[in-house]
């Protein structure tokens, strides 16, 4: 049945994401890797390592027929996150209090970057990589907007400075202009970002496994809440996703890729923004680490299934 077929391929991709991961559960417990090393590891991640990740994949002769898959993956990803956003107010409608605003986080936004880019360069490759990077921009853009909203329940929160300077819409910005006017970068640069670019997906999954040691699975296994939140974040919104595209018309990478980002974990951002708005901390890592486990059958299932199409 190609479905199973379709499920161990990218059962394997995500299996080996999830290696990665255990060395770094395991740099953690045997203290190898300290607190403030996670943290220098995912600056470096976040300000060198994905946004060459995105200017590599976008440094190709320009195609007409990208620049529109470009487009349809924009409005496709956006539209997903706004409808997720709706949502989850209309779930979590109750009043504001310091797990509110993180159970509504948690639902929007998934691990693009971290989980989405990794399987979408493993299952698709480089073309996956180009759509997905688009993915990234619109989580960058919908999270210094509409996240910091959901997290700090004041819209003067909101920083055009942060959004703007972003590295990932930086990235962006530079790989469009790469792609549009077809610049190839000069080989040692070219070589340099393409080396970089390769420790994303090692880095990344290592930073995720440190933070899953770190985690109360036990205690996340007790909270009805996190069932609901992985529930609609693994299966819900991947899946009606799925089948609006289709309904539309989309196939091949494009869809693939959008579903591997829909499909995505909850996304490592929610602690961080837990954190810096002072919500509530345990609950966001409950959510990020058993949407992650579970994310290992899930996405496998759901990206098979978008790829008998």
């Amino acid at each position: 049945m190609q479905f199973i077929t379709n499920f161990y391929t990218v059962f394997v991709q995500v299996l080996i994401l999830f290696i990665f991961m255990g060395i770094g559960f395991i740099g953690e417990k045997k203290k190898l890797i300290s607190l403030e090393g996670s943290k220098v590891i995912s600056d470096i991640i976040l300000y060198f390592v994905t946004p060459c990740l995105i200017i590599n994949s976008l440094n190709i002769e320009f195609d007409r027929a990208k620049l529109t898959g470009l487009v349809i993956c924009l409005i496709a990803f956006l539209t997903i996150q706004i409808l997720s956003a709706l949502l989850a107010t209309f779930i979590f409608k109750s009043k504001e209090n310091k797990s509110t605003g993180v159970l509504r986080f948690a639902i929007v936004f998934s691990n693009v970057g971290y989980m989405g880019i990794p399987l979408q360069k493993a299952v698709l490759g480089d073309e996956g990589v180009f759509f997905g990077s688009v993915c990234v921009a619109v989580f960058n853009i919908f999270i210094w907007t509409y996240g910091i909203i959901c997290m700090s329940s004041n819209k003067k929160q909101m920083s055009v400075k942060k959004l703007i300077l972003n590295p990932g819409i930086i990235a962006v910005t530079i790989g469009l202009v790469l792609f549009i006017f077809s610049i190839k970068l000069p080989s040692p640069i070219s070589s340099a970002v393409g080396s970089m670019a390769s420790l994303n997906t090692p880095l990344a999954m290592m930073v995720i496994g440190f933070n899953l040691s770190r985690s109360n699975l036990l205690s996340a296994l007790k909270d009805k809440r996190v069932y609901l939140v992985a529930f609609l974040r693994l299966i819900l919104i991947p899946m009606i996703s799925l089948f609006v595209l289709l309904a539309l018309g989309l196939r091949g990478t494009l869809l693939i890729s959008i579903i591997i980002a829909a499909s995505a974990p909850v996304a490592a951002a929610t602690t961080v923004f837990s954190v810096k708005f002072e919500k509530d901390t345990e609950l966001s890592v409950k959510l990020v680490a058993f949407s992650t486990l579970l994310s290992i059958i899930t996405m496998s299932a759901i990206v098979a299934l978008a790829q008998l199409f």
